[in-house]
């Protein structure tokens, strides 16, 4: 049993890249409309987000969230690029991902 309760409150955090459509985005507008819209039970976003340069002036997203074991990031980050942030994000990546 507690084996049991000890998988249920298992987290991973994961690392994102989150790259915009141009170099006109702002981005830190884009971060906090992120964690603002999309919620899940499960699901935390890292307070602050790095931006860092990608070429010719664009720059992508570098930020975390920690998610709950029940939770796919991949079906996460599915969701936001093609539906709810569709316009606004290029793509978006887990670049890793580890047990806390």
């Amino acid at each position: 049993a507690r084996l049991a309760k000890k998988e249920a409150n298992q987290r991973s955090l994961c690392n994102l890249e989150i790259k915009p459509w141009g170099a006109e985005q702002d981005l830190l507008e884009l971060y906090a409309r992120i964690k603002a819209e999309v919620k899940q039970d499960g699901l935390k976003w890292s307070e602050v987000c790095n931006l860092v340069e990608v070429a010719f002036g664009v720059k992508k997203i570098v930020c975390t969230a920690v998610i709950a074991m029940n939770l796919s990031m991949d079906a996460i980050i599915e969701e936001m690029t093609e539906e709810s942030f569709a316009d606004d994000i290029q793509s978006m990546s887990m670049t890793s991902m580890s047990l806390l």
